[in-house]
């Protein structure tokens, strides 16, 4: 199934954009890893009738918007792991120490190249983070052509973060974090 041509415009309201960090370190048997939502974000894809070949998408997430959900134990959703103010602590922490929205209030993506087959689109482009523009490339895919999901794998160090750490560096949220979406076109 393919995309069909058109220019969307996509946000909250379409779906899903998370963060999945995960814990390392001496200490982290103690520790969570996380899912954490992204409430505000828009993203501009625009399908020609010339095929995926010449679409684009432009996507903007505001860093001050994040929002822990819950721990994940194996995978799993594990909501009671964490206390509000465990939550809102976690919150102040990654704003404080990690992404500094008061200097880098957004989080750009443009796309420079999509190729598409069977559903299957894989993207290349840059993406704007902490102050530092690099090169991304993930796949996404459609099952109905009128949804599109996938994952990428963001490494933190590529964009100048120093992924947090605590305790003496004995409790640390690994470098890499996957960034997911589960967007309906509709």
């Amino acid at each position: 199934m393919a995309l069909k041509a058109g220019t969307y415009n996509l946000n909250a309201n379409s779906g899903k954009l998370s963060v999945y960090t995960f814990k390392e370190g001496f200490l982290s048997a103690v520790a969570h890893d996380l899912l954490i939502d992204v409430p505000n974000f828009t993203i501009k894809l625009n399908v020609s009738d010339a095929g995926v070949q010449s679409a684009s998408v432009e996507a903007e997430i505001l860093a001050n918007s994040l929002k822990i959900v819950c721990a994940m134990k194996d995978g799993q959703q594990n909501y009671d792991a964490l206390k509000e103010k465990d939550k809102a602590d976690i919150e102040e922490a990654t704003f404080k120490d990690v992404l500094h929205p008061s200097k880098y209030p957004t989080i750009n993506f443009r796309s420079s190249n999509i190729q598409g087959k069977d559903g299957v689109y894989h993207v290349k482009g840059e993406l704007t983070l902490h102050g530092v523009t690099r090169p991304v490339e993930f796949d996404a895919k459609t099952t109905t052509g009128k949804d599109i999901k996938g994952r990428v794998t963001l490494s933190q160090k590529d964009f100048g973060i120093k992924p947090y750490k605590a305790l003496l560096g004995t409790l640390k949220v690994k470098n890499e974090v996957n960034i997911a979406f589960d967007l309906s076109l509709s």
